[in-house]
This record gives structure tokens, sequence and C-alpha cells, in this order.
């Protein structure tokens, strides 16, 4: 190669690099070098990556000098615009003037409205969450209320006051939306890793009428059983001594029965009596029962009547009581607790006389019940039910026990 083409081929370079360099300038340039104009086009071009350079791009300069003519833009194209495409510009909106941002959102229809404004509220709760809770408790609506302190409690919980929003969430009355409230909470101190939730959980004292250190263990317990049932199972031991321990232990035997439903089961029996342990293992049963009803229920009769697994076998019955009546008897008389075998029976007999009176009684001829089950039993009885209802099957005519009942 001659000197002159080596000389011609390192300005070709340079120009490629000037230019190459331009462009990805361009393409993560910062909003001051997008206009008004770009904006508005980008927001009807049917390119999503190029919609999202600008937009991001633009709102990130967005101010009280073009909001209005971008604002124009916005409600021009409002009707089309994602969910992520409102929530950044009216973002961008609620760091400097809330107040203004929230109240156009609450002129839109539905379908924006929601966006825009639960956009704002978490601008503006980053900031200020007093100021957003009061702008969120003034709204009617009370979806939208809901959706409105979900996101406010998502932002606050960014920042550093968690004390505050632990405390607001603790002062709310015992009610769905203070659990809900509660699991978003857990969720965003998630990001931190485990040890963060473990912390934060522990730390709520004891103390106090509302119950909030109850619901919070068992929130956390849960949501670390999802990500990770050995962590979890590691919390709930760490604060096994703990007054308001027990709904942790169903939290956890719920989510890991899904992978594990046998060693769910078994970590729940080990647990002391009470109705902690009961109800764990009650849940971590019904959630396999659902998902494997045969290998559940037969996994559970090849276990030997303990009072362990009294609430399980209770559960099986319950469940099986519509469809296999001869097969939920064999749960019921197989429970330990003599006072708990009863209501079991009797219920179990209960619904069989609904669905198919005559062979519920044939079947009662042949086992007599104690007179305060029968007593019971009198009071519970409804008349049958015929109007197409389906009549379970049911064991030959003569056989004087509750055999295994087949599943229709």
């Amino acid at each position: 190669m001659t000197p002159r083409q080596i000389g011609l081929l390192c300005v070709g370079l340079i120009v490629i690099a000037f230019a190459s360099g331009q462009y990805t300038a361009r393409l993560f340039s910062s909003g001051a070098h997008i206009s008004t104009e770009e904006f508005a086009r980008a927001l009807e071009s049917r390119d999503w990556v190029e919609r999202a350079h600008v937009i991001s791009g633009y709102v990130k300069e967005l101010g009280p000098e073009n909001l209005p003519p971008a604002l124009a833009a916005v409600e021009k194209r409002r009707r089309w615009l994602s969910q992520d495409e409102l929530r950044l510009f009216m973002g961008a909106w609620a760091r400097f003037d809330p107040r203004a941002a929230f109240a156009r959102s609450l002129t839109w229809p539905d379908h924006t409205r929601n966006k825009g404004a639960a956009a704002v509220i978490y601008g503006w709760a980053l900031e200020d969450p007093e100021a957003a809770h009061a702008a969120a408790q003034a709204v009617a609506d009370s979806n939208l209320q809901a959706l409105l302190l979900d996101r406010l409690v998502a932002a606050w919980a960014h920042g550093e006051d968690r004390e505050g929003v632990t405390l607001y969430i603790a002062g709310l009355p015992d009610a769905p939306s203070r659990t809900r409230l509660t699991s978003i909470l857990i969720r965003e101190i998630l990001a931190d890793g485990h040890n963060a939730v473990m912390t934060w959980a522990q730390g709520i004292p004891e103390a106090g009428k509302t119950g909030f250190k109850a619901i919070a263990l068992e929130r956390a317990a849960g949501i670390l059983a999802q990500d990770d049932h050995a962590v979890a199972v590691e919390f709930v031991e760490r604060n096994r001594e703990t007054a308001e321990i027990d709904g942790a232990f169903a939290a956890v035997t719920r989510r890991w029965a899904s992978t594990d439903p046998e060693a769910a089961l078994t970590w729940a029996k080990a647990w002391a009596p009470g109705t902690g342990r009961d109800r764990a293992v009650q849940v971590a049963f019904i959630q396999w029962q659902k998902k494997n009803p045969a290998v559940a229920e037969k996994w559970l009769l090849a276990n030997e009547a303990s009072s362990e697994f009294d609430p399980a076998r209770l559960s099986a019955a319950r469940q099986l009581a519509v469809t296999s009546p001869l097969q939920a008897l064999e749960f019921a008389q197989s429970v330990s607790d003599p006072s708990m075998r009863e209501r079991s029976l009797v219920g179990v007999v209960a619904q069989w006389f609904q669905m198919d009176d005559q062979a519920a009684a044939s079947w009662l001829a042949e086992n007599p019940l104690s007179e305060s089950a029968m007593t019971a039993l009198e009071s519970q009885k409804k008349p049958r039910r015929r109007t197409g209802a389906k009549r379970p099957r049911q064991a030959v005519p003569g056989n004087s026990g509750p055999g295994p009942g087949q599943r229709p």
C-alpha cells in the first residue's frame, strides 16, 4: 500500500469514527437535545425503540417552560400511550409540580386516569409521602384510592423512612388492605436481600393491640418462602419463641408444599402442639391435595393416625364429602382425637344426606353413631337436592363399613 493510500485510509477511518460517535451521542443524548416537536412525533411513531429513546430523553428535561406544549402532545395521543410511557411523563411532571399533575390525571377517563394518577403518586411519595398520602386519601373512588396507596407504599419504602411507612401500615385498621400493603412493603425491602426482610420483621415491637407483628412475620415468612424456602424455615426457626409466630408456620408450608409437600408436612409435624402447627399441617395438605389429590390422600392414609396429622385428615374428609362420601368417612374415622373425629363424621354424613339421603340412611343404619353425634347430625341435615345433582358412586349394597371409595 502506497503512502497516499495509507493516508486516505486513515482519513476514512477518522470520518467513520466521527460519524459513529455522532450517532452514539445522538442515540444517548440528553433531553436538552430533543425538541418538543421531536417528542410529539415520537408519540405517533410505531417504532417502539425510537419512542422509548425520545420520550425518556425528553422527560429528563421536562420543566415548567416546556410542559404546556409537551402536555398538549400527550393529551392528543394519551389514549394510545402505553402504561410505561404515560408513567414516564407523569412521573417527570410530579418532580416539579405533583399537585397539578395529580389534578390533571383525575380529569382523564378511567383507562388513563388510573395509570396517570398512580405514576404521580409514586413520584410524589418519593419526595413527600405525607402530602402524597393526603392527596390519595381525598380520592372518592375506593378502587383508585387502593391503587394509589399501593404505589405510595412502594415509593415510600424506597426512601430512608422505612420506619415511617411501617408505622403508617401498622396504624391502619385490621383489614385486607393492611395485609396487602404489608406485602408490598416487604417486597420492596426484599430488593436489599433476605437479611433486610428478616431484620425489619424482627425489629417490629411485639407490644401493642394492633396485631401488626403477627401480620408482618406471616407476610415476611411467606415471601421469603416463595423466594427460598430454606431461608424462610431458618427465619421461622430463629423466631420460634416469638408469641406472634404461629401464622408464619402456615405461610412457609403453603409455599413449600408446592415443591416438596412431604418435606413441608414433616417439618410442620415436628413443631410443638398448638394452633400454629395445626394450621401449618392443614394448609400444606390442602395445597398438596389441590395439586395431586390421589397421591396426597394415599400418603396421608399410609401414615398412622396421630394428632399431628388430624388437621390434614379433617381437611381431606371435608373435601371428599361431596364426591366420595365413603372415602371421606375413611379419613374421618382415622382422626385420632375423639371429639374431632365425631365432628368430622357428623359433617360428612350430613353432607351425604344432602346428596343421597337413601344411601346415607342405609350406611347410618349399619354404622350407628353416638347419641351426641346423632343429635348434632339432626341439626345439620338438609333436604336432598333433586335439581340434577350427580349422585356419588357408592359401595355395593350390603357393605357394612366405609371401605375405600372411588373418585367419580
